[in-house]
């Protein structure tokens, strides 16, 4: 099966390391500095508009004051009213808005940059905004995250470890760590990259007045969701009237629970969770299902297989709309396709199309041109549209 988009991917944040180079040396690893990475680094949303949307009641946003608030390390919850950012402390707040990427456009495309880590691990785009002295406090997170300086100065300070156990400061509306003894110290700029591995402790402060910083942040399913999403999916698929069956039952006492019954029904149970179908069916759905702030209905546009057509003469890009998850899983006649939860087999040119729409958040038409020729890609294309699983850009 062709690759349309990914053939000789680069990606300019890594510099001199390649996609396999990363993973191999720091993914889940060991933190990674990477000074100018993206320079000049792209205007990719204003601390006003960032301000505006901490506003919206649709959007999660916080607040964290660490001196001259109600109490020490105060934690507000938005939305926020405007008036309330002119009533705060010259120094030592930041306010912390999630989920950006599925609200701006641009914010959203900037994803493509992070595309050596698969996609269906990415969770969401936050970003923090603060003013001089601004920050969180040390703490630890439970998840990969590419910390991108936007705007001003923050220095980072780091531990070099992993710390398992939770510590935490007592009595504090935000979880922080009792113990911090950094081992690195940085100052990033605009364009620099900070990667840290999960639970690595880290503490970022602004320095010289105010700064933005993005946070590119991946998702890491517990066991314990994984087990419950793999039986609930197991449940819905499997035939109520099979039962447990022993037609070579050996004599045995009559209180006794042999083992040659255990040994039955647990190999019935793994037959089923641990079958390829069940594990594809729940996996693709639950990582392409779209968040509850999302409303694909908004980006959706109605359109037939011939109206796809004249749509892609004025066409520069397939975009991935805002929000919207894309995936698949390799058969061995095609894929199976996820898009925000349905589930679709795909063979053919379709599903060379499937996978380079998956495989990148903006795929520009000329990339796919051969691809859009074919009818069933039309097809494919049109039901996408009219989804809201992706727009066009014309630009």
């Amino acid at each position: 099966m062709k690759d349309f988009v990914m053939k000789n991917q680069k990606w300019p944040i890594l510099g001199k390391l390649s996609q396999k180079d990363f993973l191999n040396r720091y993914w889940q690893k060991r933190p990674l500095l990477m000074k100018g990475a993206l320079v000049p680094f792209p205007d990719l949303i204003t601390p006003e508009e960032l301000a505006g949307m901490a506003c919206d009641p649709a959007i999660e946003s916080r607040l964290i004051i660490e001196k001259g608030g109600k109490s020490p390390w105060e934690l507000r919850k938005g939305p926020f009213k405007p008036s309330t950012f002119k009533k705060l402390p010259k120094k030592n707040w930041t306010f912390l808005v999630n989920g950006v990427d599925r609200f701006v456009p641009a914010v959203n495309a900037f994803l493509d940059d992070f595309s050596f880590v698969p996609f269906w691990r990415m969770d969401d785009v936050m970003i923090s905004y603060a003013v001089e002295d601004g920050n969180v406090g040390a703490h630890v997170d439970n998840y990969d995250v590419f910390l991108v300086q936007a705007h001003g100065t923050r220095e980072w300070m780091i531990e070099d470890r992993a710390v398992m156990e939770d510590d935490f400061m007592p009595g504090l509306p935000i979880r922080l760590l009792k113990r911090f003894k950094p081992t690195h110290r940085w100052l990033l700029q605009p364009g620099d990259i900070l990667y840290l591995p999960p639970r690595f402790p880290h503490h970022g402060i602004a320095r010289g007045g105010d700064c933005m910083t993005i946070s590119v942040g991946f998702r890491s399913p517990s066991l314990h969701d994984v087990l419950n999403g793999v039986v609930a999916s197991a449940l819905v698929n499997t035939d109520e009237s099979i039962r447990y069956v022993d037609p070579d039952l050996k004599p045995q006492a009559p209180g006794e629970i042999s083992s040659d019954a255990i040994a039955t029904i647990k190999a019935e149970i793994a037959q089923i969770l641990l079958s390829d179908d069940t594990i594809t069916d729940w996996l693709g759905h639950s990582v392409t299902e779209s968040y509850t702030d999302v409303d694909l209905r908004a980006t959706a546009r109605k359109t037939t297989p011939s109206g796809v057509q004249a749509l892609l003469r004025k066409a520069h890009a397939l975009v991935r709309s805002e929000g919207s998850r894309l995936a698949y899983i390799k058969r061995s006649k095609g894929i199976s396709f996820f898009d925000n939860g349905r589930r679709s087999e795909l063979t053919g040119k379709v599903a060379e199309l499937g996978r380079a729409l998956a495989d990148r958040i903006v795929v520009p038409v000329s990339s796919i041109e051969p691809l859009l020729r074919d009818s069933g890609c039309k097809r494919f294309v049109a039901e996408l549209l009219s989804s809201g699983a992706i727009v066009i850009d014309s630009e």
